[in-house]
């Protein structure tokens, strides 16, 4: 294989020759130098930035060396190439004039015409470790016209890269790979062959092709661990495929991945000069694997260590120590740390907003964790002043486009607007996130009944059962369509049915959709030691209470009982409700003194759970105080309801329903005793207090209405 020189030195001639043969080597000589200095400037202009003039100047160096491939088919040959003659500068702008463009022929030898997305500043690319190589190859004078060759496609190859434009440079990436895998065995040859490779494999894991890309990495590393090129490189290759194993769709062998993390990490360190900025980037990638194992102590251990080279190695405002920053807030989070986390989320804003303007999909993202963060405090006003942040930004990145980031926070500011009772505001957010998903997503996709369920959620808030139960049925059918009748998930909604029916007094409808619920819950919980199947017992008690079938009620009442209690504990709220309801099934049924015992335990339970000023407690006391007054035993009456009485004032809220319910039964105590100042003062505050409010309740007087069952079990379906 041939050098290139660069001496104006020739080797003796034949004399026959002497007219043609010097004149050749000219030639040659000259072009070489034109390719020199193109290469020079391409590089120049690679520094700076400019990729574009950076690919026209290797481009056009490539053509005049490679001939052959790159514009067989593009209408020219050897014949009709420029020689020096056509370039008496050697400038860019000659450079761009030759014929007519300035794009790169394709190794097929068709102009590379396609449209690709060229990376912009709205989003940020945060280091992985898997871009190890960026840098181009270097021409020196003892390079033969192919290792120059090689170089100019790989460092075309880089121009692309830096532009996003992966496809394009995988080609120009292959064609370099095939030219150095001819070339002489060297030390040269086969680092450069791996730099090839691990170019190769960043572009495929940017396009997703994650089997190629892994590859790739696996040859490089194999290259590497042959010829002994350093414990850099394989530490940089180890790093690579471990992110490639680790972004696998779960579930995914992290064990592996954490594996290769752990060894790069070794191998960086042991470098006689270690790279401190790899070295964070396989932390921050460890820490990553321990987050995703539910590992947070572990997780925040590393990524505090990262986020300390980070920030001494790369500065406050580097995009990588926002990633970190990010993953640290995320980490907090997940152990309920929220300050902790919300400071961390700040840190991210402030580094990306300054790099990347205010209007990234990241951003949008931290705005939405932020949001989360409030919500958890029970702070709705400000989830929703973040979510709503997220959303602006959200609906400015999509550019009109329908996008599933948009459905899901406008599915999260409705359910803020649920827990504030902003119920109109609630479904206007829910409806317009069920619009896009409709126009997005599958038929009976997950996300749209969820939404549905949310919408039939609000429809119940509002005491509108009849459209509630509408919007249950209509996400059962789409349930039943995409899953089967007998998948777990239709319990729930089944459950949701059966309350609606319960509620609009459609009991046998209502039984048979707690039956179907029970059923499904038996069949995939295996057997009935569960708080699931619990609640639904108690629901079934309810409906049969209602219809009067008081021994199945009770039946089913004392096992939710028993299984409350095993998996509870005797002393849980859960465990007051069922003790509550058999109670009133006992009075119902004139076993009064056993009622009362069991009021006596439902307020025992109460008030260790709850505490002495709970409202159930309140709600206990009456009726113990109603038992009481319709047994005759007045003074008991009166105790309980003071009692409950005191707790509705010491509780220092606004006039509220419950008191007044509590004055207008001690008032019909003091009726029946003839205590007539007494009744009257309670009438009075009741009246006004009753008047005040919406006008759905009045003053009853001497009114025993407290046979039905007014508590039961947290509501079967979920909260929005």
């Amino acid at each position: 294989m041939n050098s290139i020189s660069f001496s104006s030195q020739r080797e003796p001639l034949n004399m026959q020759h002497d007219c043609e043969r010097p004149q050749k080597r000219q030639k040659s000589g000259v072009m070489m130098d034109i390719v020199a200095v193109m290469f020079d400037i391409g590089a120049t202009h690679y520094e700076r930035g400019d990729f574009r003039s950076a690919e026209e100047c290797f481009s056009q160096a490539l053509c005049r060396i490679d001939i052959d491939h790159l514009c067989s088919q593009a209408g020219t040959n050897k014949a009709t190439q420029p020689t020096s003659q056509h370039f008496p500068k050697v400038t860019i702008a000659v450079f761009s004039q030759h014929r007519g463009s300035s794009t790169v022929c394709d190794p097929k030898g068709t102009s590379q015409k396609e449209k690709e997305i060229e990376s912009s500043n709205s989003s940020i690319v945060y280091d992985e470790g898997m871009r190890v190589h960026n840098e181009l190859l270097q021409m020196h004078g003892s390079a033969s016209v192919e290792e120059v060759a090689a170089m100019l496609w790989y460092n075309v190859a880089q121009t692309f890269v830096q532009r996003g434009l992966y496809t394009r440079a995988i080609a120009f990436l292959r064609r370099a790979l095939r030219k150095f895998n001819i070339m002489n065995n060297s030390e040269s040859k086969s680092l450069s062959i791996v730099k090839n490779l691990h170019s190769l494999g960043y572009c495929h894991y940017r396009l997703g092709n994650d089997d190629q890309a892994n590859n790739a990495y696996q040859r490089a590393l194999a290259i590497v661990s042959d010829f002994d090129l350093g414990a850099t490189l394989l530490a940089a290759s180890a790093n690579c495929i471990g992110v490639l194993i680790f972004n696998q769709p779960q579930p995914c062998d992290n064990t592996l991945a954490m594996d290769m993390f752990r060894k790069s990490f070794a191998l960086f360190k042991s470098s006689d000069r270690p790279d401190v900025t790899a070295i964070a980037t396989v932390l921050n990638n460890i820490g990553r694997v321990h987050y995703v194992r539910s590992e947070f102590q572990q997780a925040i251990k590393i990524y505090e260590e990262c986020l300390k080279l980070r920030r001494d190695r790369l500065g406050n405002q580097s995009a990588d120590v926002a990633a970190t920053a990010y993953n640290l807030g995320q980490t907090c989070y997940q152990l309920g740390r929220l300050d902790d986390a919300l400071s961390h989320y700040q840190e991210f804003l402030d580094i990306v907003i300054s790099i990347a303007g205010p209007t990234t999909k990241d951003i949008a993202l931290v705005h939405k964790g932020i949001g989360d963060i409030y919500r958890d405090k029970a702070d709705y006003k400000m989830a929703v002043r973040y979510y709503q942040k997220a959303l602006d930004i959200q609906r400015a990145c999509s550019k009109g486009r329908q996008c599933a980031d948009v459905a899901a926070t406008l599915n999260k500011m409705g359910n803020m607007c649920y827990e504030m009772k902003e119920f109109g505001a609630a479904m206007k957010h829910y409806q317009d996130g069920l619009k896009i998903e409709k126009e997005i997503l599958p038929a009976n996709h997950p996300h749209i009944t969820i939404t549905i369920t949310n919408i039939g959620h609000i429809h119940k808030q509002l005491g509108d059962f009849k459209m509630a139960l509408a919007a249950y049925r209509k996400v059962h059918r789409m349930q039943q369509r995409a899953l089967g009748d007998d998948s777990f998930v239709l319990a729930e909604t089944l459950s949701s049915i059966g309350l609606m029916e319960y509620h609009l007094r459609n009991y046998e409808a209502s039984f048979d959709s707690y039956q179907d619920a029970l059923r499904i819950r038996r069949q995939h919980l295996g057997g009935d030691e569960h708080p699931e199947i619990a609640s639904t017992l108690n629901s079934i008690g309810l409906v049969l209470f209602k219809q009067d079938i008081f021994e199945l009620a009770k039946n089913c009442f004392a096992e939710s009982l028993r299984i409350r209690c095993k998996l509870l504990g005797k002393d849980h709220r859960d465990v007051a409700i069922l003790w509550y309801n058999i109670a009133t099934i006992h009075f119902e049924t004139g076993e009064d003194e056993i009622a009362i015992q069991m009021y006596k335990e439902t307020l025992r339970v109460e008030r260790h759970a709850l505490g002495e000023d709970h409202p159930d407690v309140v709600l206990t006391l009456q009726h113990l105080g109603q038992v009481h007054q319709q047994l005759g035993h007045t003074e008991e009456a009166i105790e309980y309801f003071q009692e409950a009485l005191g707790i509705e004032r010491r509780r220092n809220q606004p006039a509220q329903r419950s008191l007044a319910r509590v004055l207008n039964l001690l008032g019909n105590v003091y009726l029946q005793l003839g205590r007539a100042k007494e009744m009257m003062q309670c009438y009075v505050e009741s009246s006004r207090i009753y008047e005040s409010m919406d006008g759905i309740e009045a003053l009853a007087i001497s009114g025993y209405n407290f046979y039905g069952l007014s508590k039961t079990n947290p509501l079967c379906a979920a909260v929005a």
